[in-house]
């Protein structure tokens, strides 16, 4: 049998988060939310909301929709430090195995190649948590995402891209589906009824890639695969900044990415992705 989630859109109403570069970080929150629990919906899980739209939650009325209710609550935020901190970090309570918040953490790192911060649990004093929402929730349990620092330049591009912003997403919902015993599934691209079993992957419409080479400017790794693929099994390496390949052959779409197929020096083919935020092709 399987097990009963809420999902929490952090902040909302009178209380705005954080914020960066004029977006508030309790929009994010809920557009996160929404998506996750319409997929949880389609794939069939027992998924509930402490809010589905922008209003104003106390933290007793917070608590009061998650306490003791569903077996797990997956709160969703984003940072604010001094606009140079980055990376995403998965919060658990003193009292959870940190198992949970492990494999999330590794599923986003992932599917958005984003830095990652830590995992880890925060008391107040010894064996008090520190946060409300694993203080005051009783057998629920309760992690929270901080998906990155919406007040940093680079992870806030980040996230202004719908393919990047759903990636993260659909990794958050397949560990949940892990989690609370359920199948999952991918989804084509974002807003479609339709669920793919196999990632789909399309030509995209020729370009000439004759003598370029693609470069990562990205300040973390990028993992590239042997086939094309987002699954870890399909890993072969990675590369960091200003490291690539010197042949791109082609761009293909697969499910709702977009990678290059490149070879490298000894004619060994591989896939990349070919998001801009990353990438450049030159």
């Amino acid at each position: 049998m399987s097990k009963s989630i809420i999902l929490d859109a952090g902040h909302g109403g009178n209380d705005p988060g954080a914020s960066g570069f004029g977006i508030l970080e309790k929009d994010w929150n809920l557009k996160m939310t929404l998506y996750q629990y319409k997929r949880l919906k389609e794939l069939r899980a027992d998924v509930h909301l402490t809010r589905d739209k922008d209003v104003t939650l106390e933290h007793v009325q917070r608590v009061a929709r998650v306490k003791n209710q569903y077996h797990v609550c997956v709160s969703n935020h984003w940072n604010a430090f001094n606009g140079q901190a980055r990376g995403g970090e998965v919060i658990h309570s003193v009292h959870a195995k940190p198992a949970f918040a492990e494999d999330l953490a590794e599923r986003l790192l992932g599917a958005t190649q984003l830095p990652l911060r830590r995992v880890f649990s925060r008391t107040m004093k010894p064996g008090v948590d520190y946060y409300y929402m694993h203080r005051l929730t009783g057998k629920t349990e309760t992690v929270i995402i901080e998906y990155g620092f919406i007040d940093n330049v680079t992870d806030h591009k980040a996230f202004l891209n719908d393919e990047l912003f759903y990636a993260a997403a659909e990794a958050v919902i397949e560990g949940i589906c892990n989690k609370i015993g359920i199948g999952y599934q991918r989804q084509e691209r974002e807003g479609s009824s339709k669920v793919e079993t196999e990632t789909p992957v399309k030509a995209v419409k020729s370009e000439n890639y004759s003598g370029k080479r693609l470069v990562s400017h990205h300040d973390g790794k990028l993992r590239f695969y042997t086939k094309p693929s987002w699954e870890d099994k399909d890993v072969f390496g990675y590369i960091t900044k200003d490291q690539g390949f010197p042949t791109v052959l082609e761009k293909v779409t697969i499910g709702r990415g977009s990678q290059y197929k490149v070879k490298n020096s000894k004619g060994k083919v591989f896939y990349i992705t070919a998001s801009p935020v990353y990438v450049s092709v030159k």
